[in-house]
């Protein structure tokens, strides 16, 4: 018959029979089990290092970039009727020789083209010279600007000063400038178109031209 430890002895022996409990002197004595022991758990006692905060930028202030300030050389539109509501502003540009009446500059749209021409202000009577003929405008657009803003300068055979001022400009897209020139004791506005080689005014209903002329141009700084 086989032995069985009892339920609460010690462990068998394997390969060895059992110690009797009827042997005298004989005790069990069970093995001691050696379990790891770890050191204990090391601590930093070192302080930790606060970091500051990050510096706070500035506000960044948007600032509005200032209003260029307007143009004091400039076109307004009008008509022969309400025109005289611009003499303060208006540039007299030239002179009739028969009344010594002043002229001022305008600019009007015609078969395309954007030309310069005159208005005899006194008379509410405004031309534009254009293939041979005066041609006789209702709406245009009067050159206002201080006299100090401008000046003129000679010039001929279609050559432009480069602080000229464009006045307008052909249904191909040159420039048209204004200038004046003398004719029959009258100083006249008109055109300068430089590959036609001179200026071009209007006067007792024909189209007339000159190779020296002046041509109006902006002072520095304007």
């Amino acid at each position: 018959m086989a032995w069985n430890p009892p339920p609460s002895g010690p462990p068998p022996y394997y390969g060895y029979p059992p110690p009797s409990s009827a042997t005298p002197g004989f005790a069990y004595v069970p093995t001691p089990v050696m379990m790891p022991v770890y050191p204990p758990e090391q601590i930093n006692l070192q302080p930790a290092y606060i970091y500051p905060p990050p510096p706070v930028p500035d506000p960044v202030v948007v600032v509005d970039a200032p209003e260029p300030p307007p143009d004091v050389i400039h076109w307004v539109p009008s008509d022969p009727s309400s025109a005289r509501n611009l003499k303060e502003m208006a540039l007299v540009v030239g002179r009739e020789a028969w009344d010594g009446s002043p002229l001022w500059a305008i600019r009007s749209h015609h078969s395309g083209h954007l030309i310069p021409g005159k208005l005899a202000i006194k008379h509410k009577a405004a031309y534009v010279p254009y293939y041979g003929k005066e041609v006789p405008v209702h709406n245009f657009e009067v050159l206002c600007a201080p006299s100090h803003a401008v000046h003129w300068l000679p010039a001929s055979n279609g050559d432009i000063p480069t602080s000229a001022i464009i006045a307008g400009n052909t249904d191909t897209g040159e420039p048209l400038f204004l200038g004046r020139t003398r004719h029959k004791g009258s100083v006249t506005p008109g055109k300068v178109q430089g590959s036609s080689g001179g200026i071009f005014i209007s006067f007792a209903g024909k189209e007339i031209s000159y190779q020296q002329y002046e041509v109006l141009c902006r002072m520095d700084g304007y």
